[in-house]
């Protein structure tokens, strides 16, 4: 898809993205109807809400895109074929429960193996970021004295613990800062931290509208196992492998060989 076309498509779902945003906070400040799926985890008629909002409006403007949503998504018939619309009506399923701020509305559109373009509405803030990787941003360069880590605001794994002690065992200084749902990739995007170490399961569209608006910022995801980047429409299976997110060159340079 071309640049002009990404940009027409952005500016039209940016009403889209507040009125789920609106209605989302309204529905939780109402109260939430909740039933568990088949794969046992919860989900809310805010969910559901949402999801019909923005697929609705994705329908009508790429009316032949086909779209990946997590609400609707079913296993035993996903066969990825590009391009299609992945979409997270609501990430953050703990924190918005939880009546907390810290959940988000996502959208990628996923080309070949890549996320080329990402919207994330924040609800509570009403904020929006978008990113494309053909649109990056040059990024503010800070010292690598100290790490500032982002992880999550609701759990922390063995793993992450595990993480943990290891760079404390390389005397690396770090700062823990603590976000919800995709929040924490657009903390990186924002200077207020270095990296996101995830040791622990996700889906692909956990992740996907994030990592556009990342690399608009320079910044990168990257797969633990080899480094290289994450990547999507993987036909063997929605679930990501573990993967670290940095903000630029210079973290990465300074980090990763640790």
């Amino acid at each position: 898809m071309k640049v002009e076309e990404l940009k027409h498509i952005s500016e039209q779902l940016i009403d889209t993205f507040n009125q789920a945003g609106r209605e989302s906070i309204e529905l939780y400040s109402k109260g939430l109807k909740i039933t568990i799926k088949e794969d046992k985890s919860p989900v809310s008629n805010g969910d559901l809400r949402v999801n019909e909002l923005i697929t609705n409006k994705i329908k009508e403007l790429t009316p032949n895109i086909p779209i990946v949503s997590e609400e609707t998504y079913k296993k035993e018939s996903y066969i990825p074929k590009t391009p299609y619309w992945l979409v997270d009506p609501l990430d953050g399923t703990r924190e918005f429960l939880n009546k907390s701020k810290d959940f988000t509305v996502n959208i990628a559109l996923i080309e070949n193996t890549d996320s080329i373009f990402g919207i994330i509405c924040a609800p509570a803030s009403g904020k929006i970021w978008l990113g494309s990787k053909f649109n990056i941003s040059s990024c503010e360069e800070t010292s690598t004295d100290s790490l500032r880590i982002v992880m999550s605001k609701s759990h922390k794994s063995d793993n992450d613990k595990s993480f943990l002690n290891f760079l404390n065992e390389k005397g690396v200084n770090y700062e823990i800062i603590e976000k919800g749902s995709s929040l924490k990739l657009c903390a990186i995007a924002e200077n207020e931290a270095d990296i996101y170490p995830r040791f622990g399961p996700t889906s692909e569209w956990d992740i996907a509208a994030a990592h556009s608006v990342l690399s608009a910022y320079g910044g990168c995801v990257l797969k633990v196992d080899d480094f290289s980047d994450l990547s999507y429409a993987k036909k063997e299976s929605i679930l990501n492998p573990y993967f670290i997110c940095m903000r630029n060159n210079s973290i990465k340079d300074a980090f990763l060989p640790i």
